[in-house]
């Protein structure tokens, strides 16, 4: 099966977003599948960083990366960022004529209109494609107000998805309500969308002691209740920074620690400042290295998300908790994908959002009941390992590609899941910062 996987960001990008993300799925896709080969198109930008220069064309321990030139899409400019986006799709598009036939192509949304590449594709060359929908445009960009959906620009855009959609051969998204609103509000066949979850990497990330390095670098005690990741515009911090303050006086013990960085920095830091919430510290992202560590540090992990992006994204970090053998709180919706989580697996509670009263009382609990705590992080690990997992994962998307295909299953050979992510080896690897996919990835 020869696939093309194409997404604006790629291997060595370790910022935990959709490039991340497709690394590590082709990573154990090609290591773990003797019928699998796969080629990759990107861009020649790193999704955080600006780097000096990538090479054009990189075979990776078995796959080929195909690096197109494009202008870096994270500007401020929504207009300079659509002329980047386009800039790619067409690029991309071009390059994949000239490396010839597939049995597969595989998708993501960034950028959103890659889509068309895929779709027109088809039309020339009747190749499947596999439609991965980590943010949904431009429903989100509708909810979090960034355009009204009277507007004619998306209006247009939304008639365009409703044709990619259409056009794909499977559509993956990553939960329950995502498949559920995409289903509804596309008019599409619930057969034809595949739920495979971000999941996780059970051997990166495992169940640590809780005076983790983390700890002890900061000289943070007590008990911690942690948000990792990044401080996006969908997240509901103040919720979290009200509970702080009602919490600071009569419970010294619990504190308060949030890392990452992000639009909603500046606000949680001015907060903090001006009324003085003490109980609270903000830290910068830390590397891969340390990622594991650091997830030790909780005795609880939050995850956040506002009201109406449930069905339009899920929080990846949810995952990256679970290997760490954690209990949740989770601020969302509870039809949400992380609320189904949470229940199905007993691994802590949810909460509505903006509930500030009765997330100090879950806190206060979970504080209370270090054995109930124990069990619902022993859930959380169980959970991952045997629904959320690498090689789990990676088994979904194998047989949404054989569908895709229409073909039978091959028998494929198994690795030491041990050497799979061999690439996150870098000092400045950064997947703590993973965008929830929305993408947190990270």
């Amino acid at each position: 099966m020869r696939i093309c996987v194409i997404n604006e960001f790629f291997y060595p990008d370790s910022t935990g977003g959709t490039g991340t993300v497709l690394s590590d799925l082709a990573r154990v896709m090609k290591d773990r599948y003797a019928d699998v080969d796969i080629d990759v198109i990107t861009s020649t930008n790193l999704y955080r960083k600006t780097v000096d220069s990538l090479p054009k064309v990189e075979d990776w321990d078995g796959i080929s990366i195909y690096r197109v030139p494009s202008p870096h899409p994270n500007v401020q400019s929504i207009a300079e960022r659509v002329k980047a986006n386009i800039a790619f799709t067409f690029t991309a598009l071009r390059k994949l004529f000239q490396l010839g036939k597939y049995d597969l192509i595989v998708i993501g949304t960034a950028p959103p209109m890659i889509a068309f590449a895929a779709t027109f594709y088809k039309m020339k060359t009747a190749t499947p494609f596999v439609y991965i929908v980590y943010d949904l445009e431009p429903d989100r960009s509708i909810n979090m107000r960034v355009f009204s959906k009277t507007n004619i620009a998306v209006r247009l855009f939304r008639a365009f998805q409703q044709s990619w959609l259409n056009a794909a051969s499977r559509i993956v998204v990553l939960g329950r309500c995502m498949r559920d609103f995409v289903s509804a509000a596309y008019s599409l066949p619930a057969d034809k969308i595949d739920v495979i979850p971000i999941g996780a990497n059970d051997y990166d990330i495992v169940p640590r002691n809780r005076q983790s390095g983390f700890r002890r670098k900061h000289e943070i005690s007590g008990f911690v209740v942690l948000y990792t990741g990044n401080f996006g515009r969908y997240h509901n911090f103040d919720t979290v920074l009200d509970a702080a303050k009602q919490l600071r006086q009569n419970n010294a013990e619990i504190k308060f620690v949030l890392v990452g960085g992000g639009i909603q920095e500046a606000h949680i830091v001015s907060r903090i400042k001006n009324e003085k919430i003490d109980n609270v510290s903000v830290y910068d992202f830390v590397s891969s290295k340390e990622y594991s560590d650091l997830l030790s540090t909780a005795d609880v992990s939050l995850v956040t998300l506002e009201p109406g992006m449930e069905g339009l994204c899920v929080p990846s970090k949810l995952y990256s908790i679970l290997a760490s053998g954690r209990p949740v709180i989770g601020m969302v919706s509870p039809k949400s994908e992380v609320s189904l989580v949470i229940d199905d697996a007993k691994c802590g509670r949810q909460i509505e959002q903006g509930d500030t009263s009765t997330l100090v009382e879950e806190i206060l609990w979970m504080a209370s009941h270090p054995e109930e705590r124990l069990t619902m992080g022993n859930n959380a690990r169980k959970a991952l390992v045997n629904d959320y997992g690498t090689t789990i994962i990676a088994e979904k998307y194998y047989q949404t590609f054989l569908k895709a295909t229409a073909r039978q299953p091959y028998i494929y050979k198994r690795e030491d899941a041990s050497r799979l992510f061999r690439h996150r080896t870098t000092e400045d690897d950064l997947s703590s910062t993973a965008e929830p996919l929305t993408v947190e990835i990270p």
